[in-house]
């Protein structure tokens, strides 16, 4: 025959059946995704479950009777969390605020969290918040954000890429297959003095043709990703020469004198491709808008850690509503050179990239018919 419990033993057992819930509660919140968190009305943290360890790194009694949002909350996000921390005291709004939080390695933690405002209740008498640690949906969202720029870009890109194969690349060659054609012609006919100055205009659409590809070719690996940076001491005033002399023929057709004024001691810390890019670029645009008879002067100087280069030419010069427009990417600007010359606008997009990289800067001054003098800036080696 049973006997029936005592009532030590019925106390002893409820006292076991509360400490196996107590703990399998613990254990619940100690392995929760979520944390529990329970703040005064001035905001101070007076409870965070153990499953904060996991999520901010910080043990339990690190976050406790602190007041959080000055000492945890990320310095731009605390007005927001302000806001809605008195929106759950005031209106008893459930909130879902999302903020930054410090992580005990230093870095910051994004979280979101609702509240409950349970100060009346006798057993609580504090704020409830149940906090999520969202870092890696809010990676994922500005990953999907960064993926649709990039594919917005390469579409632009290529409706891009498209015209100006379309429009501006076959322009001049057109013009050289119609060029030949004439000169065939000539050569026939023996007709020899009007065969130079057509091997000459074939020559020059050559070059032309050549710096557009160029540029279309740079551009696009540089919108794609697949541009090396590779920077090495150089001597600025050889790079320059060497520039200098593909546009020799080009100038003297136009009777401009290019006139360089780079010291032969300055050096400089890029990437040879590119700055020789800046430069052609550059001397060629200045070449194009300067009128015949002018000169157009290339200048170099060390102001402290960087090289400040100038290309002024003496040419049609801007409103200063046409410098605005010349390293936007989203525009297309080209004007007719003073000989009807072509161009696409690319090639000033191209030299501000290019000088990004090297994190310098690039601009321009000028003034209608009193000429054009673009700037920009490359580290300086002591």
């Amino acid at each position: 025959m049973s006997t029936k419990p005592t009532y030590r033993e019925l106390e002893q057992r409820i006292e076991q059946l509360i400490e196996e819930r107590e703990e399998k509660f613990n254990q619940l919140l100690k392995n929760s995704f979520d944390m529990i968190v329970l703040l005064d009305a001035d905001g101070t943290q007076r409870h965070v479950s153990e499953s904060c360890e996991n999520i901010l790194g910080y043990r339990p009694g690190e976050l406790t009777n602190i007041p959080v949002i000055d000492k945890m909350v990320h310095p731009d996000d605390r007005e927001k969390v302000i806001r809605g921390f008195q929106s759950i005291l005031k209106e008893n709004k459930h909130g879902g605020t999302q903020y930054r939080h410090r992580h005990k390695n230093g870095g910051w933690i994004y979280l979101e969290a609702y509240g409950n405002n349970q100060l009346d209740n006798p057993h609580i008498r504090a704020v409830i918040l149940n906090v999520r640690n969202i870092t890696e949906r809010k990676q994922a969202v500005e990953k999907l954000k960064e993926n649709e720029l990039r594919l917005n870009r390469l579409n632009t890109m290529k409706d891009r890429l498209f015209s100006i194969i379309g429009h501006d690349l076959r322009t001049p060659f057109s013009n050289i297959v119609g060029l030949s054609e004439i000169l065939k012609e000539q050569i026939q006919n023996k007709n020899f003095s009007e065969s130079e100055k057509l091997a000459t205009h074939i020559h020059d659409s050559s070059e032309r043709a050549l710096l557009l590809l160029n540029n279309l070719l740079g551009w696009a690996r540089m919108q794609t990703g697949r541009t090396q940076f590779q920077p090495e001491v150089l001597s600025f005033a050889e790079v320059v020469s060497e520039t200098t002399q593909l546009f020799e023929d080009l100038a003297e057709q136009k009777s401009i004198r290019l006139i360089d004024e780079i010291p032969g001691d300055l050096k400089v810390q890029a990437d040879k491709k590119m700055i020789s890019t800046i430069l052609r670029n550059l001397i060629s645009n200045g070449i194009k808008f300067s009128y015949p008879n002018s000169s157009l002067i290339i200048r170099a100087k060390k102001n402290k850690d960087k090289i400040v280069v100038s290309v002024t030419d003496e040419g049609v010069g801007m409103h200063e509503a046409e410098l605005d427009k010349l390293f936007a990417s989203d525009r297309n600007h080209s004007t007719q050179g003073t000989n009807n010359e072509s161009g696409t606008g690319l090639g000033l997009l191209l030299c501000k990239e290019f000088t990004d990289m090297h994190r310098g800067k690039i601009w321009a001054e000028s003034e209608p018919d009193k000429g054009s003098t673009f700037y920009f800036t490359l580290p300086a080696v002591s």
